[in-house]
């Protein structure tokens, strides 16, 4: 049995036209949804990849042109670190600074009692840099003890108040007595040291130095 054929020599003109647009609609859909959208895509993630290209190229050419200004800032501020850790009292004359100490807590009308010399904290310092705790024992009133702790805390920058400690007497008066303990961390420089610790790496603690002589008679006891 034959099969049978496809005959379009029968088909009017008017069919065989619209046959023809059918196939031409579906070519191009065909090729609008898998090429050519495809490729518009594709130049549209093109197109992002280098604009943000250029904004980073932007980017790094203001750092470039910014670059001998921070250049120029970071060497100002190393001066300065220079000149503050020069700033701070040597190590070696530790006892200069406990002498200090005692005058701005007799200037403050207080008493210092007791003194004890240990090692500070020492994480995070530039090199040469050491940190000495200091416990003071002071005595006074209310207004004395303030006025030490407040010239102690602003004492040319180079010692914090860690700790106050106040034990209060039996109620005799008003105004009685106080016995305070003042904890306190003078940051003391050590040229010899400055190359130890690498800048900006965790310092050790270092060992604190001699304890100072007592005061002369006449001063805190």
């Amino acid at each position: 049995m034959a099969k049978p054929r496809l005959q379009l020599s029968g088909l009017a003109p008017r069919t065989l036209f619209l046959l023809a647009l059918a196939g031409s609609a579906l070519l191009l859909t065909a090729w609008y949804f898998g090429r050519y959208q495809t490729r518009v895509q594709e130049i549209t993630l093109l197109e992002g990849n280098l604009e943000t290209t250029r904004l980073t190229a932007d980017r790094y050419r203001a750092a470039q042109r910014a670059l001998p200004e921070l250049r120029e800032t970071v060497a100002g501020l190393r001066v300065e670190r220079d000149q503050f850790l020069r700033a701070l009292p040597p190590t070696a004359q530790f006892g200069t600074v406990l002498d200090e100490v005692r005058r701005n807590v007799l200037a403050a009308g207080a008493e210092l009692s007791t003194f004890a010399v240990q090692s500070g904290p020492g994480e995070g310092l530039p090199g040469g840099v050491r940190p000495i705790g200091l416990s003071l024992g002071v005595q006074g009133q209310y207004a004395e003890v303030f006025r030490a702790l407040r010239s102690l805390e602003t004492m040319n920058r180079f010692t914090t108040v860690g700790g106050v400690g106040l034990q209060m007497p039996a109620a005799t008066s008003y105004n009685p007595t106080l016995e305070g303990t003042l904890n306190l961390t003078v940051y003391t420089y050590d040229p010899s040291a400055a190359g130890a610790a690498p800048e900006g790496g965790a310092a050790q603690a270092p060992e604190a130095p001699a304890t100072p002589a007592a005061p002369a008679e006449g001063g805190a006891q």
